[in-house]
This record gives C-alpha cells, sequence and structure tokens, in this order.
C-alpha cells in the first residue's frame, strides 16, 4: 500500500517536528513547512493526501490560505489552532474544513482524527462488526441483494448524485461539495422521505470518534448554501426540530 502522504503548515516548528514524528511513526510521509504561502505552493506541486493547517501563520492568515486552498483543491484540511473561540471554529468549517483541533491537543487523538478524515475521504465507510458477527452464507446473501450499478445513482428533489464520480447535480447544474457535506447528503437521499437524526449524520460523516451535534449544524448550512434556492427557507433538506432533517 502506497504511504499517505500529509503536508503541516505549522509556524511553530518544534509543534510541528512533534507532530512529524508521531505522523512518521503511525507510518505517514510528511512534508512541513511554516510559511502559508509555501504551503500553498507545495499542495500545488506534491500528491497529498491531507492537510494540516495552523491558523496564525506568519505571513498570512490560516483562514485566507484555507479560503484559497478550497477554492483549488478537496483535499481533506485539519485545522490545528490556538484560536479557541466558536466564531473562529465555525467559520474554518463553514469555509471547507473538515475538522478543528483547537490547541493544547493530544497527538494521540490527533492521530485518531486524521486517520478518521482519511477513511472518510477514501469512502472506507466499513462496519466492522457487522461483518464480524455475520456468517459467510450471510454475507454471501447480502452481497447478492446488493443494489445494481443503476443505484449508484441517486436522485430525488431535482438533485442527482453519482457516487462512485463523487458529484453532484442540482436542478441539471454541478454543484461542487466537500467530502463531508458529499456524504451527508448522500444519507439523506439514500433515505429520502426519513428523518435522519444528527448523531446518524455524524456516523455516516465523522464515524464513531465525535458526538458533537454541532459539526453536523455547521456543515448543514454550509450544504444548504449550495443546494438550496433559498437558504433561509430550505425547500429540499427540511429540519425536524430536536431530532434532526429530512429530505422531501
Amino acid at each position: 500500500m502506497e504511504q499517505r502522504k500529509i503536508l503541516i503548515i505549522e509556524d511553530d516548528t518544534e509543534l510541528a517536528d512533534v507532530i512529524a514524528r508521531k505522523l512518521e511513526n503511525a507510518g505517514f510521509a510528511i512534508l512541513s513547512t511554516t510559511d502559508g504561502l509555501e504551503g500553498i505552493r507545495l499542495v500545488d506541486s506534491e500528491e497529498l493526501d491531507l492537510i494540516l493547517l495552523d491558523l496564525a501563520l506568519p505571513d498570512v492568515d490560516g483562514i485566507d490560505v484555507l479560503r484559497h486552498l478550497r477554492q483549488r483543491t478537496a483535499l481533506p484540511i485539519v485545522i490545528i489552532s490556538g484560536r479557541t473561540e466558536e466564531a473562529e471554529r465555525v467559520v474554518g468549517l463553514e469555509l471547507g474544513a473538515d475538522d478543528y483541533m483547537a490547541k493544547p491537543f493530544g497527538l494521540n487523538e490527533l492521530l485518531a482524527r486524521v486517520r478518521v478524515v482519511l477513511r472518510r475521504a477514501e469512502g472506507a465507510m466499513v462496519d466492522t462488526d457487522l461483518s464480524g458477527i455475520l456468517s459467510a452464507a450471510t454475507v454471501e446473501q447480502q452481497e447478492s441483494a446488493l443494489p445494481t450499478a443503476e443505484a449508484e445513482v441517486l436522485s430525488a428533489m431535482d438533485i442527482e448524485m453519482n457516487i462512485p464520480a463523487r458529484r453532484v447535480w442540482v436542478g441539471g447544474e454541478e454543484v461542487p461539495l466537500t467530502r463531508t457535506e458529499f456524504l451527508i447528503l448522500q444519507t439523506l437521499l439514500e433515505n429520502q422521505g426519513k428523518v435522519i437524526s444528527h448523531e446518524m449524520l455524524l456516523q455516516a460523516a465523522w464515524g464513531a470518534e465525535t458526538d458533537d451535534t454541532h459539526l453536523v449544524e455547521v456543515h448543514m448550512a454550509n450544504l444548504r448554501a449550495k443546494i438550496e434556492d433559498d437558504p433561509r427557507g430550505p425547500q429540499r433538506i427540511q429540519t425536524v426540530r430536536g431530532f434532526g432533517y429530512r429530505l422531501g
């Protein structure tokens, strides 16, 4: 398996070195820079799998770096920042960051979140507990009942989603979504007409490693801004107060 490569954009060289050693020991290849503009250049020139981005950079604000990166790449981005205000966290997530870790943080937690974001990005949403319980015969029966190729395209409410291609069209026009937005929308499309809880969307998009439902609210607002004619009066994704959301 090819070694996955992570770019660290962090002006605290001591912290960057500690993070790099932790990730290298876990099997990742690491690139590191203290400079936001150099980080952007590396994203353009290197084959990367994930970016760790500090917000307090010496040459350009990390939020501007994030905004610039999101305009040119769908790579997973995890913010690592000493800015703990909720407003900063919300802005980062709304601009397309996949996760936000406030300093100080534990290296084991950082590694766990990196793995979760990478799994999500690679579409490796495998329920290992279920596969361990099912017998070989049951698995075979389930596989024979899997949807055919037609089910790889989901459609509802003037939305069309091609799952293998990771592409979405609304009203015939293609809409670029982040990986997190795509997974949230995919879950709603697969359960059209059903109410999906915050917890179910968290599981689908982030796995079991977080219970922060605020993540869902932030990314839902961002998704609605892209697929609704009027995000303040959404017609496609309805809010079911106290529980979650329903498509249609």
